[in-house]
């Protein structure tokens, strides 16, 4: 017996748009499923996922990197385990994908997602009352602020002078199809409150009859029937049946649920004993990340006290044949020194201030690629994710590219009275050792993506179509961050958002 029309397996960014669209019509039966607490209001919500300010790791899956440096600690991996995903632990940075990246999707055969296709959707779905009209919506479920110039914080203002004492734009709009420059980064909070997709987009339709929600359900497998997927298996074995599943557990969840199913790359599921349903090998593969190191200086204390660490963002181009930006620079606001992270300055006694002012170093366009497997069949064991960052050394060479940018930059006369001394990765690692500390401090953006990736049917490493549907299988799509096949030049969150949108209701208009 069909219980539903549809089941949605995660109530995170993209899960929380679904369950929206797909309810949007009434004859719909609609199941979302969560594997983490669900907050049915903003009353019920705990303050450390409403505060806007700093990321929150109270609801996290607790997943943690299987490679690495010789003998470092694993990179923790925060993912949001909470209705509203990681949009209810995230910074909130609201940055759009540029429109070189949609276009590259389109070049790739995807039909529909160049840039100009997305625009309309884009500003349809945001309210931004901030930039222009051709560019922004006013009245979306999408919510989006900033400060003004005025408002942000002493070290935002410093970084703009000193990017336009060496040349650097300064720019009014980072949404903007315009030039790449220093602005302030346009954030998914509302008077400091992080505005998650649970509270925006989910909440105001959870009386519709039509929907119904479950927290705390971990799911373990599709069902299939031959090659139709046909409801959901439980990790407690309760069978969920529906016409069309849909799994919306990002980047590092997604591609487990598909092989613990039987879709993946025929020789892992033999491995693992499991039937094979579709031999689709980019399964788990294909992970991007947009690698990071922070640039760290000890500062002079301040009074001040901005509504989040981070503001603002440096846009630039380092390689030369890029179509847009690979580089971003993000200066911090200055904050407690014990906020760092403790594998680039270990504990001293000597920290002159007990300050820190930082320059978070990325490149935006990462060519290393990781992937997502299996250990064991067990829904609550950890995934296997291994990052692969800086196995192409052009990332690293990119990061130690904004290490130097962002040293010419602090060296200017705006941080004077800011910053008293660089302590990672520090005045005794000159230029050309830039690379090696890079790589010995691994960290990331939070973006994990790619690894049920979009593509042509002809396309043997493509896990879903362009509109989602897995191939080879009927019946089953993957909507999330996990499908997209090159990894936008900015915070992922928006370009979800999107993706959920545009096919949330292409399928609500097929089923």
């Amino acid at each position: 017996m069909v219980e539903y029309d549809v089941v949605i397996v995660g109530g995170g960014t993209a899960g929380c748009v679904l369950a929206r669209r797909l309810t949007d019509s009434s004859d719909r039966k609609v199941l979302l499923l969560e594997a983490g607490p669900d907050y049915a209001s903003e009353a019920k919500m705990p303050a450390e996922i409403l505060d806007a300010s700093v990321p929150p790791m109270s609801h996290d899956w607790g997943y943690v990197s299987a490679d690495g440096p010789e003998g470092a600690a694993p990179v923790v991996l925060p993912r949001g385990r909470i209705i509203g995903g990681s949009s209810a632990t995230n910074y909130a940075f609201a940055m759009r994908a540029r429109p070189a990246d949609h276009d590259e999707w389109r070049d790739l055969g995807l039909e529909g997602w160049g840039f100009e296709d997305v625009l309309p959707l884009y500003k349809e779905m945001e309210t931004d009352a901030g930039g222009s009209a051709e560019w922004h919506g006013r009245d979306g479920l999408f919510e989006v602020s900033r400060p003004t110039w005025e408002q942000i914080a002493e070290p935002a203002r410093a970084f703009a002078d000193a990017c336009r004492a060496v040349g650097l734009p300064v720019v009014d709009d980072v949404n903007a199809p315009t030039e790449a420059g220093f602005g302030i980064v346009p954030r998914n909070q509302v008077g400091g409150v992080r505005r998650s997709l649970a509270l925006s987009y989910l909440n105001p339709v959870r009386d519709r009859v039509n929907l119904e929600v479950r927290g705390d359900v971990l799911v373990d497998r599709v069902l299939f029937e031959g090659i139709r997927a046909v409801g959901v298996v439980l990790a407690d074995g309760e069978e969920v049946r529906a016409r069309r599943v849909v799994l919306a557990s990002g980047a590092f969840n997604s591609p487990a649920i598909l092989l613990r199913s039987g879709v993946g790359p025929e020789a892992d599921l033999e491995a693992l004993g499991v039937r094979l349903v579709a031999d689709r090998p980019g399964v788990g593969r294909n992970l991007m990340e947009h690698p990071v190191f922070w640039n760290i200086y000890s500062a002079r204390p301040t009074d001040e006290q901005p509504d989040t660490i981070f503001q603002s963002c440096l846009s630039t181009k380092i390689s030369a044949n890029e179509a847009d930006y690979d580089l971003h620079l993000i200066p911090s606001s200055i904050l407690p020194a014990d906020m760092v992270p403790p594998q680039y300055v270990p504990p001293t006694t000597d920290h002159p201030t007990g300050f820190d002012f930082v320059v978070f170093v990325s490149c935006m366009r990462p060519r290393s690629r990781g992937r997502v497997t299996l250990s064991s069949l067990d829904p609550k064991a950890m995934p296997v994710i291994e990052l692969g960052l800086y196995s192409e050394p052009h990332d690293a060479w990119v990061v130690a590219e904004g290490v130097r940018l962002a040293r010419r930059l602090v060296a200017q006369s705006a941080f004077a009275d800011l910053v008293v001394a660089e302590r990672a990765p520090g005045i005794d690692v000159p230029d050309e050792e830039l690379e090696a500390a890079v790589i010995r401090n691994v960290t990331h953006y939070n973006h994990p993506s790619g690894t049920c990736r979009m593509g042509r049917a002809d396309d043997p490493d493509a896990v879903v179509d362009a509109s989602g549907s897995v191939l080879g299988v009927e019946g089953l799509s993957v909507i999330d961050a996990s499908i997209m096949p090159v990894l936008p030049r900015v915070p992922i969150n928006p370009t979800t958002v999107l993706i959920a949108e545009k096919l949330g209701r292409q399928l609500a208009a097929q089923a």
